[in-house]
């Protein structure tokens, strides 16, 4: 059994969530035509967009929740129910039918691109390619209740390690994206969303069944 504050955990937890699959169309899209080096660009710009955000949300989650005045108990309970309710979208797949129906049709090699078109590409590395399509509300949801819990543990560095994880991972996937659709194919990546969105749901009846534990155990 895998440790709740464990490295394992909140990495496979953050792989659930904030995997690139949904955005593998869209980044298609967007890179269709990149040179090598425009294309390692895109990639290192959607990395350090997610890796900051994630960060930022794992370092003032908490204080966020302090100004609005939300108890981590009511934000573990709407968290939970966020992530079922993404948990319950990617197992239908309806999420991933758009994107794949969005994936570009191959095209040869070398076809010219205008500059201004792959400076406007870049752009969309970080909207909507890194936010929300790879990190979205879920993502960040689950950082600052992961955070929290991290926090009482004295887990934080191994929560740290699984973010740089999972954005590294994320970006060896855009990396090999073409490779990856082609491997796989609609049935497999179909399959594999499925399967995310499972361990998505769980990980969000997780976070509500221990918000209604503390809930109880406040007013008891």
């Amino acid at each position: 059994m895998i440790d709740q504050g464990s490295f394992q955990h909140y990495l496979i937890g953050l792989l659930a969530i904030g995997n690139n699959i949904s955005a593998l169309g869209s980044f298609l899209a967007a890179s269709e035509g990149l040179s090598p080096r425009r294309l390692d660009q895109m990639i290192l710009i959607t990395s350090a967009a997610c890796l900051a955000f994630l960060l930022l949300f794992m370092l003032t989650g908490r204080a966020l929740l302090g100004f609005f005045g939300i108890s981590i108990s009511s934000f573990q309970i709407a968290g939970g129910l966020l992530l079922a309710r993404v948990g319950l979208q990617m197992i239908d797949a309806r999420g991933f039918r758009a994107a794949a129906a969005a994936e570009p049709k191959p095209q040869a090699a070398g076809r010219p691109g205008g500059s201004g078109r792959d400076q406007a590409r870049l752009g969309e590395a970080v909207v909507p390619i890194g936010i929300p399509l790879t990190v979205g509300a879920g993502t960040f949801s689950a950082v600052v209740l992961f955070a929290t819990s991290a926090a009482r543990q004295g887990t934080s560095p191994s929560l740290l390690a699984a973010i740089v994880s999972l954005v590294l991972i994320n970006a060896v996937v855009f990396r090999f994206a073409s490779i990856v659709m082609q491997r796989l194919g609609p049935l497999g990546l179909l399959l594999f969303t499925r399967i995310m969105g499972l361990f998505t749901l769980a990980i969000g009846v997780e976070f509500v069944l221990h918000g209604l534990t503390m809930v109880v155990r406040t007013r008891g």
